[in-house]
């Protein structure tokens, strides 16, 4: 809730380390059942193996993008919290005036 605010960010709730079972101490359907009641997704990892990587940052990822198409989030201007990155395709060269590079933080 301390995290939220009074807008909600993208949750991913992560289990990390799911290729050690014997050390296991909360159990798949229980990490669901809170992921689910906290209204997020939950995705099970390993980085030893790589199992579900890419996974947890395509599902946060999928939340900002459907948080900002929605109008939940907004982007902000200049380098604090969320900003769109152009397309690198779809450059346009600097308008006069227009410093050549942006601020990269």
């Amino acid at each position: 809730r301390e995290a939220a605010g009074d807008r909600p960010p993208a949750f991913v709730l992560v289990g990390h380390k799911c290729d050690l079972a014997a050390e296991r101490a909360v159990s798949v359907e229980e990490a669901a059942r809170l992921a689910a009641t906290l209204g997020m997704a939950f995705v099970e990892t390993s980085a030893r193996t790589n199992l579900n990587v890419d996974l947890a940052f395509q599902t946060l990822a999928g939340g900002i993008q459907r948080a900002l198409g929605s109008g939940t989030l907004t982007p902000h201007r200049g380098c604090g919290g969320i900003r769109l990155i152009p397309d690198p395709s779809r450059r346009r060269p600097p308008a006069r005036g227009e410093p050549r590079e942006r601020c990269q933080c």
